[in-house]
C-alpha cells in the first residue's frame, strides 16, 4: 500500500465519507487518517460536519454546497 499525501487524502475525504471511492483507496484513506495527527482532526471535522448536515437536511448535500463547502475548510 502506497503511502498517501495529506493533501491527497482532504482532497477525497467526501467521496470517503459517502462511500463513493473504491475499496483499495478507501483502505489507504481510512488508515492514513487513523495515523496521521494533521489530518485526523480535519476528517474527524469533516465527518461530524456532514453528519449534521445530512440529519438537518433528511437528503444528500447537493454537489455545489459541498464544492463550496471544501472550499472554506481549505482556507
Amino acid at each position: 500500500m502506497r503511502r498517501l499525501r495529506c493533501d491527497e487524502v482532504l482532497h477525497e475525504v467526501w467521496g470517503f465519507l459517502d462511500g463513493e471511492i473504491e475499496e483499495t483507496r478507501y483502505v489507504e484513506i481510512q488508515a492514513h487518517v487513523e495515523e496521521c495527527e494533521g489530518c485526523g482532526p480535519r476528517y474527524e471535522f469533516q465527518r461530524r460536519l456532514m453528519t449534521l448536515i445530512q440529519i438537518r437536511c433528511k437528503q444528500p448535500l447537493p454537489e455545489s454546497v459541498r464544492q463550496r463547502l471544501l472550499r472554506l475548510l481549505d482556507e
